[in-house]
């Protein structure tokens, strides 16, 4: 690929978070052509059912490393910056608190976050008083053990932060065309010709980010990522009048993350989180699913603990709730580079429900890698190819694969609401 400020038509296919930081950064770069196609409306599908909380997850977290970190670090300034540009996202820089409430959940999942090389200096220590306070009232101290605090966390609101982006990705020059599908790709002789459901479209590359839709679009490439799709529930509940201070808390003995949004209660839990391939309605239509039978099971059977440790969700309702479909790598690590044997196409995915962080830098580096210009970090580790395109057969191959939760339990990392 020629110099970043060619005039080439570079198209970009999927509308959530990696795809419409690929286009901004496209343009940021110098593409002066850019087109960001998406089945539905940007920002429609899994983004905005996201949590909406980025911090420093290699920090004892996830195994992403240090190219991770970077991602995430990149990731949080990312959202600083749409901040800055003065329309509302629920920005918030409030930090995230991994709390503890056993001494064996202490050893397990909070001395891994303020042993890691990768935790930033500020990383603070707090006993169950410390959180108490610091938690205005979201928690009971009596319920809780300890926890690692980052104060460099940031929450927002996931379809309004995509709202601001989609409108920096227009007035940069890049053209938005929603509600068409791509069911067809060619790379034939340096072109890259796509065939939607509406019109042909001619490029001179493509990124595919197309989320759980990734190897749909993929197929007629002879390419296969090996991605479990997971539906993933999050609920909001009625107005609790909670101020916008709160940390957001993860909570790995509950499987729970929770936060303030807007006076109200945002939370989910990984133990409802399902697989697709043992749902029936395993094929997708772009958007997202609405499976309230799920969504009704994770409120029955986690209310009552949770209201235990936070007071604040005694006498709450679900006012809304939403739910998405993130996918998962059998080594839960991310996955950009080039489609094997096309020059012409990058593919970014493998959030494993870490989009919204990592989505700025992988939407960075899609751009990078395929107009071939300096790395923001060394994609090694990330790369497509590092598994063949028949490893994994099946959704449930991948899911077999996987590393467990918990490595002193063996947990399955998605259990039955029963396990």
């Amino acid at each position: 690929m020629p110099a970043a400020t060619n005039s080439k038509h570079i198209v970009v296919v999927g509308g959530g978070i990696i795809g419409c930081s690929t286009a901004y950064h496209l343009l940021k770069s110098g593409v002066k052509t850019v087109t960001l196609v998406e089945a539905t409306e940007p920002g429609a599908a899994t983004t905005s059912a996201g949590a909406g909380f980025v911090s420093h997850w290699s920090a004892g977290m996830i195994p992403a490393g240090e190219e991770g970190l970077r991602l995430q670090q990149y990731g949080l300034d990312f959202y600083r910056m749409l901040s800055e540009l003065g329309t509302e996202i629920g920005y918030r820089p409030n930090g995230t608190l991994i709390m503890a409430l056993t001494p064996q959940g202490r050893e397990d999942f909070v001395m891994p976050v303020l042993g890691s090389p990768y935790a930033p200096k500020e990383m603070q220590d707090l006993n169950a008083a410390q959180i108490g306070e610091k938690m205005g009232g979201l928690v009971d101290p009596a319920k809780v053990h300890s926890g690692a605090y980052n104060p460099h966390g940031i929450q927002l609101d996931t379809k309004l932060a995509l709202g601001v982006l989609v409108s920096e990705i227009k007035r940069l020059g890049g053209v938005v065309r929603d509600r068409t599908r791509v069911r067809k790709i060619s790379d034939v002789g340096g072109k890259v010709t796509l065939e939607t459901d509406r019109d042909v479209i001619e490029a001179d590359g493509v990124v595919v980010a197309a989320g759980a839709w990734n190897n749909e679009v993929l197929a007629s490439l002879d390419w296969h990522l090996p991605l479990l799709r997971v539906l993933a529930t999050r609920v909001v509940t009625d107005d609790r009048g909670l101020p916008s201070t709160l940390p957001t808390i993860q909570c790995r003995e509950l499987r729970l993350w929770l936060r303030e949004t807007f006076g109200a209660i945002m939370w989910g839990t990984g133990s409802h989180y399902t697989p697709m391939h043992r749902l029936e309605e395993s094929e997708l239509e772009p958007g997202q699913p609405h499976n309230r039978e799920l969504m009704q099971s994770m409120v029955d059977q986690q209310m009552e603990r949770l209201q235990d440790v936070f007071p604040p969700l005694r006498g709450s309702k679900v006012a809304n709730w939403s739910q998405g479909i993130p996918c998962y790598t059998p080594d839960v690590g991310l996955m950009v580079g080039h489609v094997p044997g096309h020059a012409n196409i990058v593919v970014a995915g493998g959030d494993n429900e870490t989009g919204v962080s990592h989505g700025p830098g992988l939407g960075r580096l899609a751009t990078e890698i395929l107009l071939d210009t300096p790395r923001l970090v060394d994609p090694a580790r990330f790369r497509i190819d590092r598994y063949a395109r028949d490893a994994f057969p099946s959704e449930e191959d991948v899911e077999a694969s996987m590393p467990a939760w918990s490595a002193r339990h063996g947990a399955r990392r998605f259990a039955t609401a029963a396990e």
